[in-house]
Order: C-alpha cells, then sequence, then structure tokens
C-alpha cells in the first residue's frame, strides 16, 4: 500500500512563504472533511510505480495544478498513515508564477475536495500554545507511543474558477494569490470563499501525517529546527514507523530503536 501527497510551496506578499492545502469532501469513505494535501494512492497504470508521478497526477486531479506550474525540488522519506499506507511526500515549487497567481487552473474535484487555501510555511515551527497542541499515544499494534501534532492555521483564499482545463483566459483576474482585492462573482461562484475570508478569519486544524510533512518540509526550508521537541521522550518519531508485513499496524524501522 503505498501513496504521494504533494507539497507545493510559493511566495506570497513580501517574501512570506506558504504551503497549498485542501480540505477533503465530506462525502469521502476516510479522512473526510479533513485537512490535507493534494495527493492519493498509487495508480500502477498510471504512475508506473513512480511516486512522483502520482503525486503530480493526483494534484492534478483534485485541484488542477498543471506540473509546469511546478518544479520538484526534493522527496521526503516515507512516512506510514494512521491507516498502515507508506505515504511519499514530494516537496514542489511554483515556477509559472504568473499563470499560478491568475488562478485560472484551480478546478477543485468536488468529489474529493472541498476547497484549496494556503498557510504560511513558518507556522508549522512555532510554539504557540494557542495554535500548536500534541498527544503521544500509541497507534494500533505499534511497539511504542509517537508524538501527534495540530495546528490551528489560518487559511489564505485561492479562489476556485469552475471553467474545466483554464481554457478560457480573462485579463481582469490577474491578481495574485490571496489577495484580499478578488471581485464579488469570483469570489461568490467559489467553493473556497468565505464572508470574511479576506481577513484570514477562516481558521482550520492541520494534524497527523499532514502536519509532520509540513514540520519536517519547513525544517529544511528556514535551516532550522521547530521551537518544540518534535518528538515524545519515551517513544519513536513518526517518520520511524513503517507498516508491518501484513498491514495490520505499524512496527520500527529496521535499525531503528525506541528512544
Amino acid at each position: 500500500k503505498r501513496a504521494a501527497v504533494l507539497i507545493v510551496l510559493f511566495e506570497k506578499e513580501g517574501g512570506v512563504v506558504h504551503a497549498l492545502l485542501t480540505k477533503r469532501s465530506l462525502d469521502m469513505n476516510s479522512h473526510a472533511g479533513q485537512i490535507a494535501l493534494p495527493g492519493g494512492k498509487l495508480d500502477a497504470l498510471l504512475d508506473d510505480g513512480d511516486d512522483v508521478e502520482c503525486a503530480l497526477r493526483e494534484a492534478n486531479e483534485e485541484i488542477g495544478l498543471e506540473r509546469e506550474h511546478v518544479e520538484v525540488l526534493t522527496t521526503l522519506p516515507p512516512i506510514t498513515s494512521a491507516g498502515f499506507i507508506s505515504v511519499r511526500p514530494v516537496v514542489c515549487a511554483v515556477t509559472d508564477a504568473e499563470r499560478f497567481s491568475k488562478m485560472e487552473w484551480l478546478r477543485n474535484e468536488p468529489a474529493e475536495v472541498e476547497r484549496t487555501f494556503s498557510v504560511r510555511l513558518d507556522a508549522f515551527l512555532k510554539d504557540d500554545p494557542e495554535r500548536h497542541t500534541f498527544n503521544d499515544h500509541a497507534w494500533k499494534n505499534a511497539p511504542c507511543a509517537i508524538r501527534v501534532h495540530s495546528f490551528k492555521v489560518d487559511e489564505e483564499e485561492m479562489v476556485e474558477t469552475r471553467q474545466k482545463n483554464g481554457s478560457r483566459r480573462n485579463d481582469n483576474t490577474n491578481r495574485s494569490v490571496g489577495s484580499e482585492k478578488h471581485n464579488k462573482s469570483s469570489s461568490s461562484s467559489s467553493t473556497n470563499s468565505s464572508s470574511n475570508s479576506s481577513n484570514n478569519s477562516r481558521t482550520s486544524d492541520c494534524w497527523g501525517l499532514t502536519a509532520a510533512v509540513l514540520i519536517e518540509t519547513a525544517k529544511i526550508v528556514f535551516d532550522k529546527e521547530p521551537e518544540f521537541e518534535r518528538d515524545c521522550v519515551e517513544g519513536a518519531s513518526i517518520w520511524d514507523l513503517v507498516p508491518n508485513k501484513d498491514g495490520s499496524g505499524v512496527e520500527l524501522r529496521p535499525g531503528v530503536s525506541k528512544m
């Protein structure tokens, strides 16, 4: 059981690095309504065992992101989900900033994605007791406890255009990502908008695997450790867990012992 997720990084006003996130549809069979990175399970026919291809394909299917908008920078080590799936994070950066910022490509697949938004990446390194919590516990059949982080993050709006494949271009839509100057007709037709979204009034809880991936990405991007202890004192890192052979739980990666 393998999957891949795409971490899309881009700069906003003042050079602030943001990451793209989605809220999963309430109709999904698993993790319904949760905050997630674009991605999904490998398809044997479409992906040919390639994690990067899987992440890019899934991002295109879920939100319409075209691969020419981004450049793949690196892949992180596999991380195991609570469903005992090995997930490969693929980190990329926006290269076609003009097309990306116009948002004409953004077309959420309603069966999978309720809305798409961005968050500050540095939020995942800060120890703010009002925004960051954690819980140490053992997963099913796990050999030890792991630390699961949760962050309350401010969503910054990204406007969805409902035109398939970005077929019609309109110079009036040339606005920066997260700009507070969206026209009313675009905002009202977007599944991502809220009455006060331009003021960052919408917050969401980002936790579990998604939070762990963004902590690790932020460590690399900013070349600094988080302000908090990432792992529990008597346990192991989530990055050291792998699915066991029969898929019924997790075990420690070979060569790794508990702290």
